[in-house]
């Protein structure tokens, strides 16, 4: 099935990846630039992948503009990681459920190069790929079935004899579940390989 994404809203994305490129100095690859174009990054629930003995789930890639508050690339330059990376020339693109970054080289020496980073160790790039496409093309992802209401999942905690494990801790927990998914519309990630959706061409 490959990747499922939400994507985020990428209304005047091209002027976004402009300016983001000019503030820091770089150039993204076109199939990652392209992706941005396309999505603008996005949230991609149930995905993992298994790469060179590195495995992991995928939360979401971060976005520009309207992308949501966390998977924004903002929200990296508030946490100070964005401009700490960028020291190696390294790009955090996505990251999963701990924390840790799926990151992209920016510099000519590993240029589309994907690497994992883990957050709470000493800085070391393990490399997973040698371009974006080839990363996605590794991602698996299972689409989201059907969400059920706090009503329902009470009655089958009663029916299960659990009702005594009903708490209002419980029940928020549920509702943050039902909140994360609610809005979440997955389609199938495609990277195009036609000129239409392109930067720098009509779309």
């Amino acid at each position: 099935m490959g990747i499922l994404i939400s994507k985020f809203n990428n209304q005047n994305i091209e002027t976004c990846i402009q300016a983001f490129e000019k503030r820091y100095a770089i150039t993204l690859p076109e199939p990652y630039g392209n992706f941005l174009l396309k999505y603008n990054g996005g949230e991609t629930p149930e995905t993992k992948f298994r790469i060179k003995g590195v495995s992991s789930d995928l939360r979401g890639f971060y976005g520009l503009g309207r992308a949501d508050t966390y998977h924004n690339f903002y929200s990296l330059e508030r946490n100070g990681i964005l401009a700490e990376l960028l020291k190696d020339n390294m790009l955090p693109i996505a990251d999963n459920m701990f924390g840790d970054y799926i990151v992209m080289g920016v510099g000519a020496e590993c240029l589309g190069r994907i690497y994992f980073y883990y957050h709470d160790k000493s800085k070391k790039y393990i490399e997973l790929t040698e371009s974006f496409e080839s990363f996605i093309s590794k991602c698996k992802s299972e689409k989201i079935g059907y969400i059920p209401t706090i009503e329902e999942r009470k009655e089958l905690m009663r029916k299960l004899g659990k009702g005594n494990k009903i708490t209002p801790q419980k029940i928020a927990g549920w509702q943050a579940e039902i909140n994360e998914y609610k809005n979440i519309h997955q389609e199938k990630l495609i990277l195009d390989s036609s000129g239409a959706g392109k930067r720098g061409t009509d779309h």
